[in-house]
């Protein structure tokens, strides 16, 4: 079977130590204050065997985040009951963790019982009935134990070793919150926790988080012995190199390398408990705690102005520091001050930027929509769902891992049994994306530029920035599909843009009579052309606008260039100036400005703009004060 991972609870002085010493021979607290003052004051670890780990809890309200640091990874819970004292505060509130967190399955001991009668425990019995009615643990064991008479210890003994299997997949990404750091000398830091998910062998690279400060593993250990490595559901200790533990807090996680990090947002769903006395407001700051940490955050509600008990709500959840969570992550919410928990939850999507989700322009009610969609959705629904609802900014492969909390051959395999998700790999990058996204951007492309030249007729291309613009689709990913649109002939590449397959300009009959005019005067000028203003009343025109679109009609056309913003000249006297010149350099090597003056018959004016255009085009090449032709 998987390690059992069991978490003593309850409150203060009703014997979960106590309980675990009867079961182990062993005091399970660790540290010197916890045998001062009679109490556990941190976590306290025992082996009940080489698969089962028990984890005692402090129960003194003063403590509490460090009791919730203790049961995030729990299997089992033992509430533990005093039978002198019935059920308590402190109870009530380990209880609602326990069942706010979805604990798998729960026993309730009641200790103590030598020093009541039989009536004494009858009535302990009906509270806990009572306690217990409704939640998914009615029918939980209820234990009657005296650690003083080792009564019931040898029964709970038993009742763990033969807990049936707790299904717990390990193929997702290594995480280990980290629940306490110590350094040893000669070995360095080390840090411990429970695996909740993935494994992990001596000599990896790890991340932690949320500082993203890469460690080596130089060792590992768990259930009192040496390791290679360690997997989910273990209890470990790992010596990490290259960190000292002074940079390590409670909260923080080692992680596979990339998989995870600190995340600023979360849309999940809340369950308030039915005990809330004052609700839960818009832009209420609360305290979250996830695996071992603590983080302050403050609540946004979409479509109510608050939360009264009982309620199951999607929020956004905006934190103070970033934590590191996932997709499923479970935590508790607790009041600010004074700190009493109000209700708990699970994860649906997480940012590293606050309130940027799916993309940057998406509103926060689309997404509070979007999760109502998808809340009965199964896991690889799910996946295809989120996919596709990052559609103009395509999800990367990576991206996707650290959102799921998968490891990579986790979603390879997803990936294997899914026909409705490509995997695009371009530009050094991995997309993801369902046929329908794919589908829908290309056709999105092809619309902007099919209106594009609607509006633009006498255009005879459309620059790539202009696309990028108007449909707002990721800047990277948009380069693969003009590539794929090109090969589907849908869409042609021009020398300046794109262009829609085998586009023709077409002019009115107005336009081809201004442009058989501009033609005509700029061919009979030669090399000495007119300016724009003064082809604006040669042509007879309205004003300048009008001739600059009919002269973009022309360079469509290869009719005539631009040698600079107020030269023109056309196509066919551009061919005779080439003539011209290779005519001349087969008697010379080279031609300066001067030559170039009196061969053309024109002035300096034009002269050193024609040279510099010559040069652009790679006609010449300078070379000094001379030009010389490229060959």
């Amino acid at each position: 079977m998987n390690e059992l991972i069991v978490g003593l609870s309850g409150h203060i002085d009703h014997g979960k130590t106590s309980i675990i010493k009867s079961l182990t021979n062993e005091f399970s607290g660790t540290l010197k204050e916890d045998l001062k003052r009679g109490m556990t004051v941190d976590l306290g670890i025992a082996f009940l065997n080489n698969k089962i780990t028990l984890i005692d809890v402090p129960g003194h309200q003063d403590f509490i985040k460090n009791m919730l640091s203790g049961v995030q990874a729990i299997d089992v819970g033992l509430l533990v009951i005093a039978a002198d004292d019935g059920i308590m505060p402190q109870t009530i509130d380990h209880f609602n963790i326990l069942k706010l967190l979805n604990i798998s399955e729960l026993i309730i001991l009641i200790n103590k019982i030598d020093l009541v009668d039989d009536d004494m425990i009858e009535l302990v019995k009906l509270e806990i009935q009572d306690l217990i009615n409704g939640s998914k643990y009615e029918n939980a064991n209820i234990l009657n134990i005296s650690t003083l008479e080792h009564k019931g210890i040898k029964k709970l003994k038993n009742t763990l070793e033969n807990i049936s299997k707790i299904d717990k997949k390990g193929n997702g990404a290594f995480r280990m919150p980290i629940d306490r750091i110590f350094s040893i000398k000669g070995f360095g830091t080390v840090v411990t926790g429970t695996v909740i998910s993935g494994n992990i062998n001596v000599g990896d690279e790890v991340n932690i988080e949320p500082i993203s400060k890469i460690a080596k593993i130089r060792g590992l250990n768990t259930h009192n012995d040496v390791s290679n490595s360690i997997s989910i559901g273990q209890r470990a200790a790992i010596n990490l190199q290259n960190i000292d533990k002074n940079d390590l807090k409670r909260g923080y996680q080692v992680v596979d390398n990339f998989s995870f990090g600190g995340v600023h947002s979360v849309i999940a769903e809340i369950q308030t408990l039915d005990t809330l006395e004052k609700p839960i407001k818009r832009n209420q700051r609360i305290r979250i705690h996830l695996g071992t940490a603590e983080v302050i955050g403050q609540i946004f509600l979409f479509n109510q102005k608050n939360i009264k008990k009982s309620d199951t709500s999607i929020v956004l959840i905006n934190f103070e520091q970033p934590i590191v969570a996932s997709y499923r992550d479970r935590f508790i919410i607790r009041h600010y001050s004074p700190v009493f928990t109000l209700g708990g939850g699970h994860i649906f999507l997480h940012s590293k930027i606050k309130n940027n989700f799916f993309n940057k322009n998406m509103k926060l009610s689309e997404i509070s929509n979007i999760i109502s969609d998808i809340q009965n959705l199964d896991n690889n629904k799910f996946i295809e769902f989120i996919i596709e609802k990052f559609e103009l900014n395509p999800i990367l492969f990576n991206d996707l891992c650290n959102q799921l909390g998968y490891s990579k051959l986790q979603l390879l395999d997803f990936l294997k049994s899914c026909n409705n998700i490509i995997e695009i790999n371009y530009l050094n990058k991995n997309w993801l994306l369902t046929n329908n996204q794919c589908q829908f951007l290309k056709d999105r492309i092809l619309n902007v530029i099919t209106v594009f030249f609607k509006k633009n007729t006498y255009l005879n291309s459309m620059n790539k920035e202009i696309i990028i613009n108007d449909t707002n689709i990721n800047s990277d990913f948009i380069d693969y599909l003009l590539i794929i649109l090109e090969k589907e002939k849908k869409i042609e590449k021009k020398s300046d843009g794109w262009a829609v397959f085998q586009h023709q300009i077409q002019l009115n009959e107005a336009d081809k009579k201004n442009k058989e005019i501009l033609i005509d005067i700029l061919d009979k000028e030669g090399f000495n052309t007119s300016s724009i203003k003064d082809l604006v009343f040669k042509c007879n025109m309205d004003n300048e606008k009008s001739l600059i679109k009919i002269i973009k009609i022309c360079e469509n056309k290869n009719l005539l260039v631009r040698i600079n913003q107020s030269i023109l000249m056309t196509s066919s006297n551009l061919d005779i100036l080439k003539d011209k010149l290779i005519t001349f350099f087969k008697s010379k090597s080279s031609i300066s400005v001067p030559e170039l003056k009196e061969l053309l018959n024109i002035s300096r004016k034009y002269a050193i703009p024609i040279l510099e255009y010559l040069d652009k085009i790679q006609f010449t090449c300078r070379s000094g004060n001379v030009r010389e032709l490229i060959k």
